[in-house]
């Protein structure tokens, strides 16, 4: 009697198992088809015209953490459309803090920093090296590369092998790449505060009120790196290599997540 008792109790159990497993399953299921089904919703609103529709799908979904490259490269198309070149320029950027070889959003935010004559910060050579990779990117080679040297060390140390020259080479390229994958991580951390303005034209001023002087004349889509906040004004630095304070409302972040 007590045998099939634990019997029923482990079938009981094994079938209740089995239920949370496929509702978790569904769930998993349901959460990957209902992004795609609102991006062809977007897709659509586009097609027909409806800009204003499409860019509220688009927002949505940024919202509930769906923000590929290609949704926000569609935004940034829709930003355009709906005459705001500024936020436009601002999400293609931030396609390409996603995937630095999304070619359309590379082209179009050429075209459109040319037509706003938008200014950008220069950039150094280990900045240009840190657009080439996504930081996900960079961190897996980062890892990969550390532990190549690891393991290469650790044969030639246990080796007995005269010549370890090959074993040599391969730690030293494999540390060679993750000191460039060490360099562009840091330099992805040092433009997490990279900014674009927002508003059509806007002025940095050389202290925190619209009475004072002008810094610089920031066209829409401008290129500044935030260095503090005060109150309702934004310390940052400029293209121009200067620095100022800009409204908060005319400048926003690149990465999302940080106000």
């Amino acid at each position: 009697m007590h045998a099939i008792d634990a019997r029923c109790l482990i079938q009981r159990r094994v079938r209740t198992r089995f239920v949370w497993a496929l509702l978790l399953t569904v769930l998993g299921l349901w959460q990957s088809v209902a992004p795609a089904a609102e991006f062809e919703d977007a897709i659509q609103y586009y097609d027909q015209g409806k800009f204003a529709e499409a860019k509220e799908s688009y927002e949505k979904l940024v919202e509930k953490g769906a923000g590929s490259a290609n949704v926000y490269y569609n935004l940034g198309n829709t930003d355009f459309r709906l005459g705001s070149p500024g936020r436009a320029i601002l999400d293609y950027e931030r396609a390409l803090a996603l995937n630095p070889r999304h070619p359309e959003a590379r082209a179009n935010l050429k075209l459109l920093r040319d037509k706003t004559a938008a200014k950008v910060l220069p950039l150094s050579w280990n900045e240009h090296l840190a657009d080439k990779l996504s930081p996900d990117a960079w961190a897996v080679l980062a890892a990969v590369a550390g532990w190549v040297v690891l393991f290469t060390l650790v044969l030639i140390i246990t080796s007995r092998r005269r010549n370890d020259s090959g074993r040599w080479a391969l730690a030293m390229f494999a540390a060679m790449i993750g000191a460039a994958a060490a360099v562009s991580l840091s330099s992805i951390a040092r433009n997490q505060n990279r900014a674009v303005i927002i508003a059509q034209q806007t002025e940095a001023r050389l202290a925190p009120a619209q009475s004072a002087g002008v810094a610089e004349a920031l066209p829409a889509g401008t290129q500044v790196r935030v260095l503090s906040e005060r109150g309702e004004w934004v310390y940052c630095e400029l293209p121009g290599a200067g620095r100022g304070w800009i409204p908060d409302g005319a400048v926003e972040r690149v990465r999302p997540g940080r106000s």
